[in-house]
């Protein structure tokens, strides 16, 4: 472990703050790819995290370039044992915060200070007086999504700055697509919930019509989720469908490349209105398929109307999933236009902050 100061006294220092860094999700992604730019930026970057396996394995994971990471433990600390003013004494060294909040607002000391909201949190009392005393010492609030932003803004009285994710460009697409129907999604019943369940239970509907076709359901697994594995496995048996949790960034891309449709069901059955956390907050896995040529088919709420406005790929009942995948394999439409969510476009605007 290294101490903040103790090596390299001319350098810039940043810290990366997260709750989450033992687990794969799209904050996750979001925090380890701007630690990648500030590394490249010369930024000696730190995290405040106890474990740098858990950091590389999830770089590794998700393809993204970082060298080893240096910690500093006792940040997460007082994060997760609600220590505001040691917080702010304890990070007065940085030059530069990226926090990964919960919901909660920080009491931070850094020179500048930026706080992501990945999740729309709501009625959470972010107009406290407590909370707008801390905001005095954040810089920026930046959210991945107009969807986000729209509910942030009014819980917390802020004007946050929508910088949506990165997602990489594949190097090469394979013109030949084979008969398989993706969907990428973590194997968890939680607050966002994937509903592979759902899936299952259409494709059951749809397989007798398309007997060539495979149902092919990724997404990363912790310990605890297996249970849930098992239970979707045994809801598919019989059919030709693969469950495949905790594949490498490789064998994914692989089955991108591919894949002809791909399925997503976050948000499906949801008032977005009353449970926007239940949504999909903005889509990763819906750009990365469109990135390689997949036919999308989504539940247009939250972040996914975003990024797929035309109602062509959009499904809010089982049989209307079912109606337009078959209308996909018989007649496939136009491909999607969709905006820039390159890696390139993420760090220029990271960029533009932090200069």
């Amino acid at each position: 472990m290294s101490e903040p100061g103790s090596d390299n006294p001319g350098n810039k220092k940043a810290l990366i703050v997260s709750p989450y860094l033992g687990h794969l999700g799209g904050g996750e992604r979001y925090m380890l790819q701007i630690a990648s730019l500030l590394q490249v930026h010369g930024y000696e970057t730190y995290f405040a995290w106890d474990n740098d396996d858990h950091i590389v394995f999830l770089a590794k994971r998700l393809g993204i370039n970082l060298r080893k990471p240096k910690l500093h433990p006792e940040i997460s600390q007082f994060y997760f044992q609600n220590q505001p003013l040691k917080m702010y004494l304890a990070t007065k060294r940085y030059d530069l915060i990226f926090y990964l909040s919960d919901g909660s607002i920080p009491l931070l000391g850094g020179k500048k200070n930026i706080i992501h909201m990945q999740v729309p949190f709501h009625e959470v009392g972010g107009r406290s007086l407590k909370n707008k005393f801390k905001l005095k010492t954040i810089d920026q609030i930046i959210v991945n999504s107009k969807f986000t932003k729209k509910i942030i803004d009014q819980e917390y009285g802020v004007d946050s700055l929508v910088v949506y994710p990165p997602v990489k460009l594949p190097v090469k697409i394979t013109p030949k697509k084979k008969l398989i129907i993706l969907s990428v999604g973590r194997f968890e019943p939680s607050l966002n919930v994937k509903k592979q369940d759902v899936l299952i239970k259409a494709f059951k509907q749809l397989s007798p019509k398309i007997p060539n076709w495979r149902l092919i359901l990724v997404g990363g697994a912790k310990e605890g989720a297996m249970r849930w594995v098992q239970q979707l496995q045994e809801m598919a048996t019989g059919f030709p469908i693969e469950i495949k949790p905790n594949l490498t960034y490789a064998e994914l891309q692989k089955l991108y490349q591919q894949a002809t449709i791909y399925w997503h069901a976050a948000g499906y059955g949801v008032d977005e209105s009353h449970h926007p956390e239940l949504v999909e907050h903005f889509g990763i896995t819906t750009v990365e398929a469109l990135n390689y040529h997949c036919l999308p088919l989504v539940v247009p709420f939250g972040g996914q109307k975003e990024i797929l406005p035309e109602i062509t790929f959009h499904w809010k009942t089982l049989d209307e999933l079912v109606a337009k995948t078959l209308n996909f394999i018989q007649s496939p439409p136009p491909p999607p236009a969709f905006k820039d969510y390159s890696l390139a476009r993420f760090n220029q605007a990271i960029i533009s902050l932090i200069d």
